[in-house]
Formats: C-alpha cells, sequence, structure tokens
C-alpha cells in the first residue's frame, strides 16, 4: 500500500512526510518515557527550574510595575475624609455604607486596564486624640463617598482635606500586617455583643506628644472568577472530590477507599459528619454577599526619647534610650494588633505578619494584594463607634 503524498483537490494530504520509521521510533520513545523519566529531570530538570524562576521573576516585576503604575494614577489629588461620629451610631451603618460603597466597581473592560481603585478607612490616635479617616483617590469623587457617610450614620459630619502621610517624617516606626490564618473562604467573627473598635479605642489611648498609632484598613470591591473559589470550596467539603482541576484528574487515576468513593459518588459527606455541615454552611454564609479585597497594616511611630524608670547617670540613660524606644514601639504595636483577636471565628482569625518598609507602606495607602472579606466582616472591622462613652473619638455636635 503507497501513500498519494501529492495534493488533492480536497486538501494537502496529513501524512505527507512521514513513514513507518518515524512512527515506530516516536511509540519506542513513548514506552521508554516513564523508565528515562528520572535521567531526563536530572538532565532537563535544572534548566526548567531555570527557566522557570526567570519567567516568575519577569512576572512579579511586571506586576509591581503594573501596580506601580496604577497607584501613581489614583495618588493625584487623593483627600481625606474626617469623620465625626454622631452622639449614637447605628451598628448597622457599617453595612449600609460598604454595600453602597460596592457601587464603585468598574465595568471589566476598565478594570482590565486601569484596575479598580481602592478606600482606606484608618483608625489615627495621637496626643490629640483618636481620628476616624477615609481616604479617597482622586479618580473617585469625594462628593459620593461623603454622602454614602451621611447617609449610613445620619448625624455624622464630615470634612474633607487633601491626604498626606499619617505618619511625621522624623519618627521611628514599628508596624506589621494582619492576615487571615486560614482559608480566605472562611469568615471572621463578626456578631460582637460589644463594639470591638472601643478595644482599640483604648490601645491607642494615654499618647503623649510627638507619639502616634495608625491602623489602616484597605478595601477594594471585588468581583470576576475568585469569588468562585469559595463554592467551589464548598462543594468539595460536600462531596469529598478536590478543588482544583489537577486533583480530581488524580482522583480518578489514584485508587481511594471504597467509604471516600461512595461519599463522592453520592455527595453525602457534610450529612455523615457534622463539622462539615457546619463549614459549608459559615462558607456559603459568606459567599453570599459582596465581597472586598482587604489588607490589614498597623504601625507606630514616636520621636521621643522614653526615659528609664530606673535612676541612671546621664551618659547610660543616653546609650539605653533608643532601646527603650523600640522596646516601646514593639510593645504598642502588639497591643495594637492582640485587639484583633477579638474577631476570631470558629475557622477563622487574623495573625500577625512583617510589613516590610512600613513608613512608606503606611504612608503610600497601596493595595496590591489582600485576601476576601464579606460586607458583614469589613463593616466590623471598619465602623463608627456604637458606645456613645466611646474614649478619644471627637463627636458631631
Amino acid at each position: 500500500m503507497t501513500i498519494n503524498t501529492s495534493s488533492s483537490q480536497d486538501g494537502p494530504c496529513l501524512l505527507c512526510g512521514i513513514d513507518d520509521r518515524d512512527v515506530q521510533e516516536a511509540l519506542d520513545f513513548l514506552a521508554e518515557l516513564p523508565t528515562r523519566l528520572p535521567e531526563l529531570a536530572l538532565v532537563y530538570g535544572p534548566r526548567l527550574a531555570a527557566v522557570m524562576g526567570l519567567i516568575w521573576a519577569v512576572a512579579a516585576v511586571v506586576r509591581y510595575l503594573l501596580g506601580w503604575l496604577r497607584h501613581a494614577d489614583l495618588t493625584p489629588q487623593a483627600r481625606l475624609i474626617d469623620i465625626s461620629s454622631p452622639p449614637r451610631s447605628d451598628p448597622e451603618g457599617a453595612v449600609v455604607l460598604w454595600r453602597q460603597l460596592v457601587g464603585l466597581l468598574r465595568p471589566a473592560w476598565k478594570r482590565a486596564f486601569t484596575g479598580q481603585p481602592h478606600l482606606v478607612w484608618e483608625y489615627h490616635g495621637s496626643d490629640a486624640g483618636v481620628r476616624i479617616r477615609l481616604w479617597v483617590p482622586g479618580t473617585i469623587p469625594a462628593g459620593i463617598v461623603e454622602k454614602a457617610i451621611q447617609a449610613a450614620w445620619p448625624g455624622a459630619t464630615t470634612t474633607t482635606s487633601p491626604a498626606a502621610s499619617p505618619l511625621p517624617v522624623e519618627t521611628e516606626v514599628a508596624g506589621g500586617r494582619l492576615v487571615l490564618a486560614a482559608p480566605e473562604h472562611f469568615p471572621l467573627k463578626t456578631d460582637h455583643d460589644h463594639d470591638p473598635v472601643r478595644s482599640l479605642l483604648e490601645a491607642m489611648g494615654g499618647l503623649r506628644e510627638g507619639e502616634h498609632a495608625v491602623v489602616q484598613i484597605l478595601a477594594r470591591p471585588t468581583t470576576g472568577r475568585r469569588l468562585r473559589h469559595a463554592y467551589q470550596a464548598a462543594a468539595h467539603l460536600r462531596g469529598g472530590g478536590s478543588r482544583h482541576h489537577l486533583g480530581r484528574v488524580f482522583d480518578e487515576i489514584l485508587p481511594l477507599p471504597t467509604s471516600t468513593r461512595d461519599h463522592h459518588r453520592t455527595g453525602d459527606l457534610a450529612r455523615d459528619f457534622p463539622e462539615r455541615a457546619e463549614q459549608i454552611r459559615t462558607i456559603l454564609a459568606k459567599a453570599g454577599q459582596p465581597r472586598y479585597t482587604v489588607a490589614i497594616r498597623y504601625a507606630v511611630a514616636t520621636s521621643r526619647q522614653p526615659i528609664s524608670s530606673t535612676p541612671t547617670n546621664d551618659h547610660k540613660a543616653e546609650t539605653e534610650s533608643p532601646d527603650l524606644a523600640r522596646r516601646w514601639l514593639r510593645g504598642h504595636a502588639h497591643t495594637l494588633a492582640g485587639v484583633f483577636a477579638l474577631f476570631t471565628g470558629g475557622h477563622q482569625y487574623l495573625r500577625r505578619a512583617r510589613l516590610w518598609r512600613a513608613r512608606r507602606a503606611i504612608g503610600s495607602r497601596r493595595l496590591d494584594s489582600g485576601y476576601l472579606l464579606s460586607v458583614s466582616e469589613l463593616a466590623a472591622l471598619a465602623h463608627l463607634p456604637w458606645d456613645i462613652d466611646a474614649p478619644g473619638i471627637t463627636r458631631a455636635g
């Protein structure tokens, strides 16, 4: 039998140039591939790892530059809205505010080119008390946000001014950030008998001249494919299958225990394991709300030199004062971070992480990446104090 290698009216021949020897060599290579994998890994593995590392580094640099350019578009004409709390603030007002601000979400084509602007809810403590402010980028009209605040808390007053860094330049700074300890589809605790912000205000109280404390909650409304991960996690807990496509392939290839295979087929893991049913309920409750990409940062700064309580001569006090300042900063920073233990839920809590270049990060208010929080979680973190006698807060007339 011969293969016609000439073109015909039906189109070019797909087997042109292929003979039996080429086919046999390909089959032999595929047959020997499992036994040659270790050898190929030793020969080509380091090269492949170097190429993948280079691609990852280039992608990281491009992502950083893109984020820097997008933030540079937000910084000009950015404003700070100082919020004076009314005598009584509705605990549900923050939910109203953050639900309304979801409307700032840009169309998909615009987000792809210029990104989605974010807002920064800020608690700033000093010797003058605690101020609650909202940083608004220059691309968002401040009037829209002011009206949303007044609609959420009737009686609140706002004062808008050009944005400035919350920390003075000539100060020593210590800070950190708070990240979710469990996967982001598990919610934080949002039902509190007492106002959790009161503990934060207490931690910021008693500051002297030259001392500052800042807590920033950066939030950006989010939509798209990332929101579907929560439903995939719930389906995984309900049926026992893997969340990712590669995991599903391995589920089909590798042998599973009979009970796990039956649960995966019938989808009754949640019924047989009550703790999974509770996890699914909390995941779906969070997934049913609008969500924000959130980052939390905190910092303490001082231009004072703390004085040792023990009597020392001038030379010894002069040599020990930098160490005392650092210990004071670390202690107050840990106090601020410890307040957020109040938001620990059944499956989720916030843990501390390092914040590189704390002064620069706090001053820039830049949000590159974060974790997903629902509107109710964000409202529990960023709201006006409920208590009428909350300490150190500027009240509206």
